[in-house]
């Protein structure tokens, strides 16, 4: 397929705002796309995941938060967050059409927790882009429960914002934090400088991070090491995408 067909096959899945949005501020959201049912089951399949495999012992240098690696080697049902042909067509909005699965983790922030510094403040700014992440918003994204934040345009050009970062930590003055509806997506171009923010909340803000990448860049996930079984039940898009 020649670029031209790859752009109006991408635009057939965006509309006009959403692509300016990938490509002014750096990421887009794509409201309501799993819903409330489908919310309340990969967030309880996703707990049981990290209590059951005792994650919380080996994976601890972030505390108050619950993180759960390859979920796709546990559980068939996140293979739709795999292949949504809206994500996908956003990602290749950013990265072109020949992409990668690169992860697909759980991540759950409990209250008082979940603050990151900003980070991927050295990473290459502009085209080619080589990176970008899907979260699932399995909770409402909002100012109070750690939402992500991003600094609009950073993906294209480090300055003004990298001078304008006196502390990683602490808020920046062209930061925007991403609020979303539970069961939208926000797919942000990784090359944008983002983090995410303290869960100010009374409960737990949970989501799922399908990240991908170009085909020139390996996958971090070695998804030979899926169990046979799982193997065998990918859909042909998804053996697409992990190279099975």
């Amino acid at each position: 397929m020649d670029l031209q067909s790859d752009i109006r096959e991408i635009s057939s899945l965006l509309t006009d705002d959403e692509l300016r949005c990938i490509e002014v501020d750096g990421y887009v959201i794509l409201r309501y796309i799993l819903p409330d049912a489908e919310c309340d089951l990969l967030s309880r399949l996703t707990d049981e995941i990290w209590a059951r495999e005792n994650f919380g012992k080996i994976y601890d240098d972030e505390p108050g938060v619950q993180f759960v690696p390859n979920l796709l080697k546990h559980s068939l049902s996140y293979e739709r967050l795999v292949t949504e042909p809206r994500v996908l067509g956003a990602v290749q909005a950013m990265l072109g059409r020949d992409i990668w699965l690169d992860r697909i983790i759980g991540r759950r922030s409990d209250p008082g927790w979940g603050n990151q510094a900003l980070h991927d403040l050295s990473r290459r700014r502009g085209r080619p882009f080589f990176k970008t992440n899907a979260i699932w918003c399995l909770d409402e994204f909002t100012t109070l429960n750690g939402a992500t934040r991003v600094i609009p345009g950073s993906h294209m050009t480090g300055e003004p914002f990298l001078s304008r970062c006196t502390d990683p930590s602490l808020p920046h003055p062209d930061e925007r934090v991403v609020t979303a509806p539970r069961g939208s997506v926000i797919v942000h171009n990784s090359h944008i400088i983002h983090g995410g923010t303290l869960n100010r909340s009374g409960g737990p803000r949970r989501s799922i991070h399908s990240a991908y990448t170009s085909r020139d860049v390996p996958p971090h996930t070695d998804w030979n090491e899926l169990p046979a079984g799982i193997r065998a039940s990918l859909s042909a898009k998804t053996r697409e995408l992990t190279g099975l």
